[in-house]
């Protein structure tokens, strides 16, 4: 078995300060944090690290961010060799500026500008597929070329260009911005008829499985006609960057192990939690033996 991904590598620069971001003013902070980020490089690292083989495709410039982040990923026994070293741009870097008061965070990206660009396939195919909606043209072959593997789409943001992946993923994992993007519905858990009618028009995009994430208060998902609730664990937060990353590449694993969905959903919202406790994104990510001694102490 084994998983591919395909989409965003980002160096990430953490600011931390002790209070919510202001207009016109000057911070003097005694600590920073870098480190990889981005949905698809993070999920690639957690996987890879969790004992699964491996591959991430996207695109870093070749500049020392992008090398820093090809060495990340091996540390986690992520096959970089089908990473494209874009000599035209700049690696994407995002700088995060996270209030220690309550863990949340601010997100500056630069990202790369996407375009089609040659793409190097794992020498076998994989059996679970991870996109995240960037490099649209190499998920876009991907879908086709592995027809049989189970895909999962990390959806964060709705945008109209994405429709096709959207339709043919097997599980529509999306954020909760996604979901009031698409519906314009927001989503309130007290208000069980119009959390059916957010589900109902989502699987007019997607007519599979569907999850959608909504940050502290957990994750739902369809169960038939009964739309389940997953609560988020009690934890401290520190820093929420990269808590969604996280959540899907826990995500792909277990899909990848053929648990069930909700087992899956477990683990990965376990993996998720964890990872606000400590600072940054990929330096977050919990070990799989943490996940499950956590699982095991919830109980």
């Amino acid at each position: 078995m084994s998983i591919l991904c395909i989409g965003q590598a980002v160096y990430d620069l953490t600011f931390p300060i002790n209070e919510p971001l202001k207009e016109n003013q000057k911070y003097r902070i005694s600590d920073r944090h870098e480190c990889m980020g981005a949905p698809a490089a993070n999920a690639a690292y957690l996987c890879g690290s969790w004992g699964v083989d491996t591959s991430l495709i996207a695109r870093v410039g070749n500049d020392l961010f992008g090398q820093e982040i090809v060495r990340t990923l091996r540390t986690g026994n992520v096959d970089t060799s089908l990473i494209y070293f874009d000599k035209n741009q700049a690696t994407s870097i995002s700088s995060i500026i996270v209030n220690k008061q309550n863990g949340h965070r601010t997100i500056i990206n630069a990202p790369m500008m996407e375009h089609v660009f040659p793409i190097t396939w794992p020498k076998s195919s994989p059996t679970t597929l991870l996109i995240d909606g960037h490099e649209l043209n190499a998920s876009l072959v991907a879908m086709n070329k592995y027809p049989t593997a189970v895909s999962i789409m990390d959806a964060g943001t709705y945008k109209p260009e994405l429709t096709t992946l959207i339709h043919a993923v097997d599980f529509l994992v999306c954020s909760e911005d996604f979901a009031y993007q698409a519906t314009g519905i927001k989503i309130r858990l007290d208000q069980n008829e119009q959390l059916k009618e957010v589900f109902n028009q989502l699987h007019v995009l997607n007519s599979n499985k569907i999850v959608v994430t909504i940050g502290d208060q957990g994750c739902l998902w369809q169960d038939k006609e009964i739309i389940r609730h997953f609560p988020a664990f009690n934890v401290t937060p520190i820093d929420t960057t990269g808590a969604g990353d996280i959540f899907h590449g826990a995500f792909v694993y277990c899909i990848n192990h053929k648990y069930s969905l909700e087992k899956t959903i477990a683990i990965a919202s376990a993996a998720s939690a964890l990872s606000v406790t400590k600072i940054g994104g990929q330096t977050s990510i919990p070990t799989l033996e943490e996940v499950n001694f956590f699982l095991t102490s919830e109980k």
